[in-house]
């Protein structure tokens, strides 16, 4: 039987969960359980021998509900623990901020891991075409494997130093800027058209409790986390914000359902 695993994911468009899954299935015996669960219960259980964080990258940094749970995560120093960031093509300091957070957690040396996915700052640019994001999905088929076989056999990982931090926020700060958006941008704004309908996808999608079905329909809270879940999984694409165009094509990944984004814990692999 294999050791317990329990994973934590951050996901928005459905990357992230969509590697967790993958990941689980290799490792086996695994739980998957959104981030957000950790708000509520900070403490992992012992059951677990190791213990996973799969977040999206953010600006080049992790989200911050990630960032924020992780500093308050308790665990027994006999835990393994890894940090996958999935990204558009380079995780910034993701890995390397979460790492400093968790390494003194833990006797075991931390394992981390940067997996490129389908692009989808939806803010800032359309997805790309279909067929390029198959080249990005069946290369995570086949890396998650490969990352799965690194976890269980407790293989170090590179301890990477990332660029100059000056300098790479610098150049988000640039790029974002050129798209006409920045990290807090997507805070508010938030609005619905004739097609919303209602149906309450958009509150269970949003695990951080920040939208509330009204009978006018949803309205936003203060407390973004800018997953854009919402936004990319409207059935109806009745939610808008002003720097995403109307015409914008939204992005799903293909391995998970609404279903899915709406759930928030997953068993995987062999049951116990």
């Amino acid at each position: 039987m294999a050791e317990k695993t329990v994973i934590y994911y951050y996901s928005g468009s459905g990357n992230s969960l969509s590697v967790a899954k993958h990941i689980g299935e290799k490792l086996g015996n695994t739980t998957l359980l959104s981030v957000y669960t950790l708000r509520d219960d900070p403490e992992v259980s012992s059951e677990y021998a190791r213990i996973g964080i799969v977040t999206a990258t953010w600006f080049v940094r992790p989200p911050r509900v990630v960032k924020e749970v992780c500093e308050k995560l308790r665990c027994s120093r006999q835990q393994k623990i890894f940090i996958l960031a999935t990204c558009g093509g380079y995780d910034g300091y993701v890995c390397i901020d979460l790492k400093a957070i968790l390494q003194p957690k833990t006797d075991f040396a931390v394992q981390t891991f940067m997996l490129p996915m389908p692009p989808n700052h939806i803010v800032g640019f359309s997805p790309l075409p279909d067929w390029i994001n198959r080249i990005y999905l069946n290369h995570e088929a086949k890396a998650s494997v490969k990352i799965a076989g690194k976890i269980q056999s407790d293989a170090p990982t590179r301890n990477r130093k990332g660029m100059n931090r000056k300098l790479l926020a610098g150049a988000s700060k640039t790029f974002n800027g050129w798209l006409g958006v920045d990290r807090d941008s997507v805070e508010g704004g938030f609005y619905t058209t004739d097609a919303c309908t209602k149906c309450g996808v958009c509150e269970k999608l949003c695990k951080n409790g920040n939208i509330h079905l009204t009978g006018d329909g949803p309205v936003w809270g203060h407390d973004c986390q800018q997953c854009m879940a919402c936004i990319m999984w409207c059935p109806n694409r009745a939610i808008r914000h002003p720097n995403v165009p109307e015409k914008r094509r939204r992005y799903q990944n293909p391995n998970v359902t609404l279903k899915d984004m709406m759930q928030s814990e997953f068993h995987v692999g062999e049951e116990s």
